[in-house]
């Protein structure tokens, strides 16, 4: 199976598994979002983000059946993005993102009032599904958005210091790649030098 049939059938099973738990998730059920650009195999990075966050209000075309065309981070306005693209030696083109929780919701305080078993279940098949995504597309390096996310799936080392000795890069190997964890730029406090730190860490990847 291409990469590419591997994301239609994810879509596929994420749209049924949504739509017979939506009733279930009752005020939490504010639809899902999967991929952050088009399916590109062996990209250079491959972004991993906790949870879309918004609501249905925010989007009002319902829930998506296909990828967008371009990567979001090149164009898109929220701030993670724009953090992304200060960061010039990430080929953000090349590249493609999806979270490791496909459901929305408006912050992760509200998430956590979802009842235990529901949310180990939604969390348990997005994780399954965003596996078989990662394994399909055998990006170059995985880089999770957020040390918390990248907790996850694996501890790992060290691989990078902040310019005040906080940990701003963990590595590891997760989904059979390269994984990187870093401090989410646009939900923590990250200065403009380790801004610039982050920028040559991944320049030297290169």
């Amino acid at each position: 199976m291409t990469a590419e049939a591997v994301c239609r059938e994810v879509y596929q099973e994420t749209q049924r598994f949504y739509a017979e738990r939506e009733h279930l998730l009752g005020q939490a059920a504010h639809g899902f979002d999967i991929l952050h650009g088009p399916p590109v195999v062996n990209a250079p990075f491959l972004f991993i983000g906790y949870q879309p966050g918004g609501t249905l209000e925010n989007r009002p075309m319902g829930q998506p059946t296909q990828w967008p065309e371009t990567c979001v981070y090149s164009t898109a306005k929220w701030p993670l993005a724009r953090r992304l693209r200060e960061m010039q030696s990430i080929p953000l083109s090349e590249c493609t993102g999806l979270n490791a929780i496909f459901f929305r919701a408006p912050s992760a305080k509200q998430w956590s009032r979802v009842p235990d078993e529901l949310r180990g279940e939604v969390e348990g098949f997005s994780l399954r599904q965003a596996e078989r995504i990662a394994r399909a597309l055998a990006p170059q390096r995985i880089v999770f958005i957020g040390l918390s996310t990248f907790h996850m799936l694996t501890r790992g080392g060290i691989a990078a210091y902040g310019s005040k000795g906080s940990v701003l890069v963990r590595k590891g190997d997760v989904w059979g790649a390269p994984a990187f964890g870093i401090v989410h730029l646009s939900g923590a406090r990250v200065s403009k030098e380790d801004r610039t730190r982050l920028n040559g860490f991944f320049a030297d990847l290169a």
